[in-house]
C-alpha cells in the first residue's frame, strides 16, 4: 500500500514494487490520478488496486479496502506529502496544521489501521522522508518540521514493533526530478548540479529501488535506519 501512490516517487515505487510480484494498492486524494496509474500497470498484466482517499481523515477505511481486497498487507508506505511554500513570517497555525496533517498525523494513523495486518504477515513500514531534514535549505518549514518528526517516529515505531517482527524504515530522498518540477526553468537544475557530487538530479527510479530493497527480505535485518539517496549532497 502507498500513499500518494499516482505520481512521482509514489508512481515509481508502485511499479517497482509491481514489477517485483506485489499486489500494489495505489491510494490518493485526486482519484483520476491513481486509477491512471493503477490502469496502467494493469495494462502490463500487474496486479494493481486503485484507491481514492484523503490520508489525513480516512485511513481505517483505506486500510480496509486493501485488505478487503488482497486479503493481506505486507507493506505500507507513508510517501503521500504535501508543502505551505511559504517563509516563516507567512505561515499560519492553518497552514502549519495542514501540512502536519498530511505529512505526519496520516502517518501515525495509518499505522494504527495497518498494525494488526502487518503483525500477522511479519510486514514493514517505510517512510519518506527528504533531504531538507539533513541540509535545512530545502522546502518550508513545516514540510521540514513534518519530515524530522516522521523520522523520530519511525525510529520509535521500530523499537516498538521489533518484537512483533514488524520493520520500520526511513528513506530521504534528494532533488529528484518528479512531475512537479517539469516547470521549472533550466538554469533551476544547472544551479543545483555542482550540490550533487553524482553530478545529476535523482529519478523516482532511484528511490523506488531503494524502497524495494528495504521491503525485501534482503533487508529483514534493517529496521529503525535511514537511507539518504541523494548522490552524495548531504555528505558534503
Amino acid at each position: 500500500m502507498i500513499t500518494g501512490g499516482g505520481t512521482g516517487i509514489g508512481a515509481a515505487m508502485a511499479r517497482q514494487f509491481a514489477v517485483e510480484g506485489a499486489g500494489v494498492a495505489l491510494v490518493g486524494r485526486r482519484g483520476h490520478i491513481v486509477q491512471r496509474h493503477a490502469d496502467a500497470l494493469r495494462a502490463e498484466g500487474y496486479h494493481a488496486l486503485p484507491i481514492r482517499g484523503d490520508v489525513s481523515s480516512e485511513a481505517p477505511n483505506i486500510v480496509r479496502q486493501v485488505v478487503q481486497h488482497f486479503g493481506r498487507l505486507d507493506i505500507l508506505v507513508n510517501n503521500a506529502a504535501i508543502s505551505a511554500g511559504v517563509d516563516l513570517d507567512e505561515m499560519t497555525p492553518e497552514l502549519w496544521r495542514q501540512v502536519l496533517s498530511v505529512n505526519l498525523d496520516a502517518a501515525f494513523a495509518l499505522v494504527r489501521a495497518a498494525l494488526p495486518h502487518l503483525v500477522m504477515t511479519r510486514g514493514c513500514v517505510l517512510h519518506i522522508s527528504s533531504i531538507g531534514v539533513a541540509v535545512g535549505e530545502f522546502d518550508d518549514i513545516a514540510y521540514v518540521t513534518s519530515k524530522a518528526a516522521l523520522e523520530a517516529f519511525s525510529r520509535r515505531l521500530a523499537l516498538e514493533l521489533a518484537p512483533q517482527g514488524v520493520r520500520s524504515n526511513v528513506i530521504r530522498p534528494g532533488l529528484i526530478h518528479t512531475e512537479a518540477f517539469d516547470t521549472m526553468p533550466a538554469e533551476f537544475f544547472e544551479a543545483q548540479l555542482p550540490l550533487i557530487p553524482l553530478g545529476r538530479i535523482g529519478r523516482p527510479e532511484d528511490i523506488a529501488r531503494a524502497a524495494a530493497f528495504l521491503c525485501s527480505e534482503d533487508a529483514s535485518f534493517i529496521t529503525g535506519t535511514v537511507l539518504t539517496v541523494d548522490g552524495g549532497e548531504s555528505a558534503k
